[in-house]
């Protein structure tokens, strides 16, 4: 059996019970000396357990050897930093935790250096005092600095979770302390040590002693909680990440809150104490504190309430702070103060500070009568708190309410628009579709009446293309697919297309092309770019009623990178200055309560400023109202080296074509209408129609008819949609040709399924495009 060194013990516990009483002393006192002495003590450990650490362990038995510094000084240091967190605030805690780690970060700098000079041969020890104590591994002083800021991480996080859950004192501290010294013996042992042949030793002797020491320790420091300073300080307005990280902005106000309230009660406490008690009060108060007359005549005001007026303290007296209240503000306080002296009663009022410097306070003021022990009011007794932040919170509160406020009013006025914009042309449409069935109609009526009905499809599918894009764009989906595009042919379309507009309304329209066709190739998305010259040149259409139009576009090689500059200028209404900046705002037709918000959702200058913007350009507008608009956008001017044209495709009319070779096509199409419309324009070309309503059953009819020539293939359908269908029918038919015809086949889906597809028809279906398909593939 192994001898225990009882004397080896006893001498521990000296030492430790004299720490622990210097820790606690030192602690006591710190209300009138000051927490420094016990920082001094702590930083004088650390220096001693680093002697102690290299120069002395102790046998208890022949298997546990205990260092007294590690065991005794270092074990008192973690508790004293967990009295400090129990007992005082956030900012003490955070300043023995660095202190403690400056301190070993300097000892580990300084005992190094020194080990330089003891290892050089010139160094002379006449007294032949031992130099052990510079004879440390560096290592080792590094990785037990590392670990005691863990273990003061650990103290704090270990002890919240536990008092959460263990009533008991003594078991909070103990529980808390023994995983600590636990965790700092492991770690240290295992990184500073791992290359001892006994390591086994230390780690197992380190877990034993310190351990010990954490549970006597324990039992002193709660004696002291519990009999000595009862009363535990209450860390509700901070959690853990408060001890290294400044308070939130709402933490802030909470103690702000609090320390506001507890200064106003010892105010009024005050007034029965002595002046110079009741003065010493004031001078520390955290808020401001005046003090007046009966008359209101100011004799005193404290250093808080100089610091947030921006006065001085005798420039403050008499009536002289009132020269710092804001001029607005003044009425209301006179008031306020006229009416709490008639009725002997507390006045609240809150004001603003015009400061020398230009700056504005907002102040929370509370004034309460003084009252002698008579029951005579001898004069006032005032408070003022800062609250500019709290302002500042309430005005952005009233801003964004105020924005979200003329959102939904803009939105609502939208949808109005939106209701009114797509009844109207369903009431064309549907309102003459229904005089169509009178069985007396002329002729000529007849084309009247359907004219209106493809005006009124056309108007609605605008306004369906508007939506759309402002949706694809508000939730992040439009996407920039780039390509070689001819600038000059794009202006030629665009010219072509609305050109039958203008000449209906007397209007002349022009348009000018910057540079010749050959260097007119750039890179860009020619779809976006189409749609934001319609949308420009078909507003100046709308809102010009006599004149001209023209548009174009103009090389600013000088800007960096070289840009396309287009413009559309027109002779139209023009847009007042003060509207000039909203216009391009979405919803904001819906604003302007005039005869010229005309039809339209009010949508396309967003688009087309959000699709400029994506293909890296800017858009704005020079106008002066009756006068006339230019709106001017730019492009990125990348010019292609080849000098490929695009070519254009011509078209015949083929209505009365026969086929000339027999012509098999399979419609597959859900919707019967579409169908019907399909079957009536190719049906003359065809020698042979087969109908699938779903991709299962256009499957099974190629399976069974091989000779097709032709598919027409929506996309959209129940059981098997068109993709898959197609993707099946190409694995037995590679050579069959497969036309897409959908209201879904955009941009993107055409380069996802390019190599299924061999064409797109976009919904909805126009005659001449579907006979360019069949000529394509059939004739």
């Amino acid at each position: 059996m192994e001898s225990i060194n009882y004397y080896q013990i006893s001498i521990f516990l000296l030492q430790g019970f004299f720490v622990a009483f210097l820790i606690l002393f030192l602690f006591r006192i710190r209300s009138t000396m000051g927490i420094g002495l016990l920082f001094a003590a702590l930083g004088l450990f650390q220096f001693m357990q680093v002697f102690l650490s290299s120069t002395v362990y102790v046998a208890i038995t022949n298997n546990i050897i205990v260092s007294p510094g590690s065991t005794v000084l270092f074990t008192g240091s973690l508790f004293a930093i967990l009295i400090i967190y129990i007992k005082e605030d956030a900012t003490e805690t955070r300043k023995i935790i660095y202190a403690l780690l400056a301190a070993n970060i300097v000892m580990s700098i300084l005992l190094q250096t020194f080990n330089w000079n003891i290892e050089d041969t010139s160094t002379y020890n006449p007294y032949n005092v031992s130099t052990k104590l510079f004879d440390n591994n560096a290592w080792i002083l590094i990785v037990g600095t590392l670990t005691l800021f863990v273990d003061s991480l650990l103290i704090i996080i270990i002890y919240e979770f536990v008092s959460k859950r263990i009533k008991y004192l003594f078991f909070r501290i103990a529980l808390t302390m023994v995983l600590v010294v636990s965790f700092d013996t492991i770690v240290f042992s295992l990184v500073a040590f791992w290359h001892f042949e006994k390591i086994n030793t230390i780690l197992y002797s380190g877990l034993i002693s310190k351990g010990t020491a954490a549970i006597f320790y324990s039992f002193i420091f709660t004696i002291y909680l519990k009999y000595i300073e009862k009363d535990i300080y209450s860390r509700d307005n901070f959690t853990v990440k408060d001890i290294f990280y400044s308070l939130s902005y709402r933490q802030k106000f909470e103690i702000a809150t609090k320390e506001k309230e507890k200064a106003i009660k010892e105010a009024e406490q005050a007034i029965q104490l002595s002046e110079i008690k009741y003065q010493t009060l004031a001078e520390t108060s955290p808020v401001g504190i005046f003090l007046t007359r009966t008359d209101g005549y100011t004799i005193y005001v404290n250093p808080k309430w100089c610091s947030i007026s921006g006065l001085k303290q005798d420039d403050a007296l008499g009536n002289g702070w009132f020269d710092a209240v804001h001029p607005d503000d003044r009425k209301k306080i006179k008031d306020g103060w006229q009416k709490a002296v008639s009725q002997n009663s507390a006045s609240y009022t809150e004001y603003r500070f015009r400061r020398t410097d230009g700056s504005i306070i907002w102040v929370l003021g509370q004034v309460v009568p003084e009252i002698n022990n008579k029951n005579q009011i001898i004069g006032y007794v005032g408070t003022i708190t800062d609250i500019t932040e709290i302002k500042q919170f309430e005005l952005k509160l009233n801003k964004l309410k105020e924005k979200a406020e003329e959102s939904d009013q803009l939105k609502s006025a939208f949808l109005a628009n939106m209701s009114h914009e797509i009844r109207t042309p369903m009431n064309g449409i549907l309102g003459f579709a229904e005089l169509l069935k009178e069985p007396q109609l002329s002729g000529e009526k007849r084309k009247k009446y359907i004219g209106i009905i493809e005006r009124s499809g056309i108007r609605m599918l605008n306004i369906i293309n508007d939506i759309v894009d402002i949706s694809k764009i508000e939730s992040g989906q439009m996407e920039v697919f780039l390509s070689k595009t001819n600038i000059n042919e794009l202006t030629e379309f665009i010219f072509g297309f609305f050109k039958p507009d203008t000449d209906k309304k007397g209007i002349r329209f022009a348009y000018q092309n910057g540079i010749p066709t050959k260097d007119a190739f750039i890179t860009t998305d020619r779809d976006k770019t189409i749609s934001i010259l319609s949308n420009l040149v078909k507003n100046a259409i709308k809102y010009t009623n006599h004149g001209s139009i023209a548009f174009g576009y103009v090389v600013k090689p000088d800007s960096k990178p070289p840009m396309l500059e287009f413009y559309v200028r027109d002779t139209g209404i023009g847009i007042p200055k003060n509207r000039q900046h909203a216009i391009f705002d979405r919803f904001v037709q819906a604003d302007i309560a005039d005869s010229n918000a005309l039809q339209g959702a009010g949508l396309g200058l967003s688009i087309s400023k959000a699709l400029t913007k994506m293909l890296g350009g800017s858009i704005r507008v020079e106008s002066d109202e009756n006068k006339g608009s230019i709106f001017y956008f730019t492009l990125p001017y990348h010019v292609f080296e080849e000098n490929d044209s695009i070519p254009v495709t011509t078209f015949e009319s083929l209505e009365n074509i026969k086929p000339t070779r027999k012509n098999k096509v399979l419609i597959v199409e859900d919707d019967e209408t579409s169908d019907i419309l399909i079957t009536s324009v190719i049906e003359n070309l065809c020698s042979e129609l087969f109908h699938a309503k779903n991709g299962t059953e256009a499957v099974e009819i190629c399976k069974n008819n091989t000779d097709i020539n032709l598919v027409l293939m929506d996309i959209k359908m129940p059981q098997m949609d068109g993709h898959t269908a197609a993707k099946l029918i190409r694995e037995f038919l590679p050579e069959l040709k497969i036309v897409a015809q959908s209201a879904y086949a955009l941009t993107h889906e055409r380069i996802r399924y390019g190599d299924i597809f061999d064409e797109y028809i976009t919904k909805p279906i126009k005659k001449d495009i579907l006979l360019q398909t069949i000529e394509k593939y059939l004739l």
